[in-house]
């Protein structure tokens, strides 16, 4: 055995020593050539190789939920919606309005097809509207039929058209649909012009999806309400994007006599103090809409007047106790205005709630803020489901109806000017800040 590993190390080494330099340029080529791979790889495989790109989401989605962000990559909708909340065109290059307004006729693109091969015509168009009658007039020109004017209708015909399992006509191909109990898990998607694929994967919580990424399940993760546990986290870029469709703001239950005074909300609201890190809201209508006005009162921070009124109201009163209702994503939100009512000798409690409660003091939501300035179902008297704070102004009856049926742009940019000037002013919620989303991203 000793002679046998003696003479294996003897032959190695004249092996070595005769060969030498055949053996350092060898191993010379060896490193260059993988350096090379390492430098041509990333071209080769985004030229000719297949991309995968791994994209976690927090909530449970089913096919007729999906977010709004998926379905129009997915599909497309008659209309489309520039940035300031205006409907331009989609499958739709044009369309007439009759000079009643209630009468629409939309020309669509003659050569657009679905995923599946099929030709998409009129008769695909299936929305499903309250009081409107959609009519394929023949394959390219559709009839939409309203009882009475509505000036939001190109905006509401944005929505994807989509026939049963995620077909769609968009630039994006559903490949594959995981379902768990009628839920998404996972969302294979394929982009049709580049090959390349992503993969979404539906987290129910985001602690789940925190895990996910920590484990490379995914490389991404969007949408979030907050980083949690992934600030500091090793090659993690973090971006934040402020939602202009969305405000945070505290609804006044307007039927509790401690809120029928303007003075007092209003009082209320200079008593608190602008919330860092987010972009202050004033007014129910997005800065980035055409139809947002600045011409509005402001409330800036004043604790010495807001002391001024309240120490005159029935808030005043020893047995006044006010509870502050939240759901708990925005429980700091709401303890700081606590906090700040507190401090100029209010009683003021807050309390965690799992669901709209039917009767509450004041309330802090968070309220999604619609493309159109149409906002009838959020401020108008009759709307008992939707009209959170129990308001009633005859005054913004009237403009949200007729902002409403008022087809001339020009026109609805006055009425809705004088709708935000007098809403701030009679202060049914208390206008905070827009809230931001997340986007977490694995840098190599």
């Amino acid at each position: 055995m000793t002679k046998q590993l003696r003479f294996v190390i003897l032959f190695v080494q004249t092996f070595i020593s005769r060969h030498s330099k055949q053996i350092g340029l060898g191993a010379l080529i060896g490193f260059l050539a993988t350096l090379l791979l390492f430098q041509i790889y990333p071209i080769y495989r985004d030229t000719f190789g297949q991309i995968t790109t791994k994209v976690g989401m927090v909530g449970r989605f089913t096919e007729n939920t999906l977010p709004l962000s998926l379905r129009n990559q997915i599909s497309l909708g008659l209309t489309t919606l520039l940035p300031n909340g205006e409907a331009t065109s989609s499958l739709s290059p044009s369309w007439q309005v009759d000079e009643k307004g209630t009468t629409y006729t939309f020309q669509l693109l003659p050569d657009i097809h679905f995923h599946d091969g099929s030709r998409f015509t009129a008769k695909d168009v299936t929305y499903k509207l309250r009081e409107v009658i959609i009519t394929p007039e023949n394959e390219t020109t559709l009839k939409v039929t309203l009882k009475e004017p509505y000036a939001p209708l190109p905006v509401v015909l944005s929505q994807p058209i989509l026939k049963p399992n995620l077909i769609g006509m968009g630039i994006q191909k559903v490949s594959r649909a995981d379902y768990t109990d009628d839920f998404l898990t996972k969302l294979t998607l394929v982009n049709q012009k580049t090959g390349k694929v992503t993969v979404y994967r539906f987290y129910p919580s985001q602690e789940e999806a925190f895990l996910a990424y920590k484990l490379g399940e995914v490389d991404i993760l969007e949408s979030l309400s907050e980083v949690g546990p992934l600030t500091n986290w090793k090659n993690t870029k973090v971006t934040a994007t402020t939602q202009y469709d969305r405000f945070v703001g505290v609804f006044f239950n307007l039927k509790n006599p401690l809120f029928k005074e303007k003075e007092v909300r209003q009082a209320l609201t200079y008593a608190i103090p602008k919330i860092d890190d987010f972009e202050k809201v004033y007014s129910p209508i997005s800065p980035v809409s055409w139809a947002y006005s600045s011409n509005i009162r402001l409330y800036n921070y004043d604790p010495d007047v807001a002391q001024k009124i309240l120490s005159k109201s029935p808030l005043a009163s020893d047995s006044a106790i006010m509870t502050l209702s939240v759901f708990a994503p925005l429980l700091t939100t709401a303890q700081f205005i606590a906090d700040s009512w507190n401090k100029l000798g209010l009683d003021v409690k807050v309390r965690v709630e799992n669901a709209l409660p039917q009767e509450f003091d004041m309330m802090v939501l968070t309220i999604p803020i619609p493309p159109d300035p149409d906002q009838y179902h959020y401020w108008q008297t009759t709307q008992e489901a939707t009209n959170i704070a129990k308001y009633s102004n005859l005054k913004i009856d009237k403009l949200l109806e007729d902002g409403r049926k008022t087809l001339d742009q020009e026109k609805r940019t006055k009425i809705y000017a004088d709708f935000q000037r007098y809403l701030v002013d009679d202060n049914p919620v208390i206008f905070l800040y827009h809230p931001k989303i997340y986007t977490i991203v694995r840098e190599n």
